[in-house]
Parts: C-alpha cells; sequence; structure tokens
C-alpha cells in the first residue's frame, strides 16, 4: 500500500504544471537557504552549473565570507563513520619522514580529528592544499592551537613539495580539474592516493550545484567509468574500495541522478610510468 501510494504521489509530482511549480518553490528554497547543504539541478560541465547559480551567495569557497573557511569545525572533535576507512589504511601503511598532501583538506579538518586517535610516525608531514581564502583561515587557526610547527600549507598545487601520499576526503567533487591531471601537476609521483566520500553514480557522469549555505558550488559527480579511466591513467592499483554509507546526494526532481552512499579507494600507484 505505502510503494502504490509513493508510486502514485511521483506520478502526480511529474505531470507538467505540478512539476514546474515545486520546481519553482524549491529554487527559491535552494537560493537563500543557509545553515544547508542541498543540491539543484544536473549540468554538463562547471561552467554551466555556475552561470545557473543564483546571485544571492558568492561561488566556491575562495570568498571572504568566514563562514566558508569556518565550516566543519565540529567535525575535528572526534572522526565520522566516513573518516574510519582513511584512518584504517593511515594506520596500516604510514611510514616515518613520509609527507602527506591534503588535497581541499580545509583548515585541517581531518588532520586534527585523527591526532586524538592516530600516533604519527617521527618526522610524519601533513600538508594542507586550498583556496587562498581557506588557507589564510587555516593558518591563523594554527598558530592559535599551536599546531603550526606540525602543519604546513599552500594554495599552489605546483608549490606544493614531494608528498608520499595525496588525500581526496571529499574534495575531488569540488575541482574541475580531474584526477589524473591533479596527480600530473605534483612535482612528483606519490605512492598512495587515498580518495573517500566521492560522489559515484554507477553509469552518469555530470555537474551538479550545491548549497554549502555560505556559497554555491559546482559538484561533479564522477561516473563509475570515468573514475576506473582515470585511475587507469595513472596506472594505479586499486587496493581497496568501500562504500561511505553515511553519506547521500538527493537532487530533486532527479531520482535518477541521486545517489545513496558515496565511495572510497585506496590506489597505489607504481614508481615510474
Amino acid at each position: 500500500m505505502y510503494e502504490r501510494a509513493k508510486d502514485l504521489l511521483h506520478q502526480f509530482e511529474q505531470l507538467p504544471l505540478i512539476s514546474e511549480a515545486l520546481d519553482r518553490r524549491y529554487a527559491k528554497r535552494f537560493a537563500s537557504a543557509n545553515n544547508a547543504n542541498l543540491f539543484r539541478g544536473v549540468y554538463p560541465d562547471f561552467a554551466t552549473a555556475t552561470a545557473d547559480a543564483p546571485a544571492s551567495k558568492p561561488i566556491g569557497y575562495d570568498n571572504e565570507a568566514p563562514a566558508s573557511a569556518e565550516m566543519y569545525r565540529f567535525r575535528m572533535r572526534a572522526i565520522s563513520p566516513c573518516d574510519y576507512p582513511v584512518a584504517f589504511w593511515l594506520n596500516k601503511l604510514m611510514q616515518p619522514d613520509q609527507r602527506l598532501l591534503d588535497f581541499g583538506g580545509h583548515v585541517g579538518v581531518l588532520y586534527y580529528a585523527l591526532s586524538r586517535y592516530l600516533a604519527f610516525p617521527e618526522g610524519f608531514e601533513w600538508q594542507i592544499y586550498d583556496v587562498p581564502a581557506v588557507v589564510r583561515e587555516a593558518r591563523k587557526f594554527a598558530l592559535a592551537n599551536h599546531t603550526a610547527a606540525t602543519l604546513s600549507f599552500c594554495d599552489d598545487l605546483k608549490q606544493a613539495p614531494p608528498c608520499d601520499w595525496v588525500l581526496f576526503s571529499g574534495s575531488l567533487q569540488y575541482v574541475e580539474d580531474s584526477l589524473s591531471a591533479i596527480i600530473g601537476q605534483l612535482r612528483n609521483r606519490p605512492t598512495y592516493v587515498l580518495i573517500n566520500m566521492l560522489p559515484v553514480h554507477p553509469t552518469r557522469g555530470f555537474v551538479t550545484l550545491q548549497n554549502i549555505g555560505t556559497a554555491f558550488c559546482p559538484y561533479k559527480i564522477y561516473s563509475a567509468v570515468e573514475l576506473a579511466a582515470e585511475i587507469g591513467k595513472l596506472h594505479g592499483e586499486i587496493v581497496d574500495h568501500w562504500k561511505n554509507a553515511d553519506k547521500a546526494c538527493a537532487i530533486p526532481f532527479h531520482a535518477e541522478h541521486s545517489l545513496e552512499y558515496y565511495c572510497g579507494e585506496l590506489i597505489r600507484l607504481d614508481a615510474v610510468h
């Protein structure tokens, strides 16, 4: 009975006049919502998504609104369920004197959270790469919390020092460059690429628009085939693959594009290619 009622409601919502009215109503909510994590629309690329963004907020994290750089502080107090695969593999494989590049690592959210649970090996370095506005806030936060000696920061990927690890923790979807293009910009070829909280659709690759509360962000959804092709370009070996069951991407009026979970992978790269 419940499933039948749900099907009838879905059919009702697909009626042209009803669908248009619901879309307009949601568009208003999407444009004005604060403290939200909302998605809207399906687009072929970043430029099209950006052009369709409301004018009520800036685009992306690189803006002067303090809240954009201050987001996710709550995640520093403890690791979330979706962080456990990252914690597991770092604990198992990190070695003394290695360096990890945390791509889009914000102010060091995951570093601060993991520091409560993991003992980093002697000489292990953690570097944050992010946009300039976030890096400025990250440096101030590190000084205030006396971690400036253990964390480093950069906002120019080509200036990042050689690294053994590259971590993408919920960040790869915010950049237009592909995975292989990003790795290709580094000074060296890392040993491990650790991807977590990545939205991957079984068959479709596209871009949607996200309201993060303080800004609108084009948001890339990889197709499974596209992600596999990127790993192939890197000649990478998939060591592990997992689902982030506590993450979902619901795009109203686009049920066929919505995701019930995100994905993560540990990839080992050959030394020379």
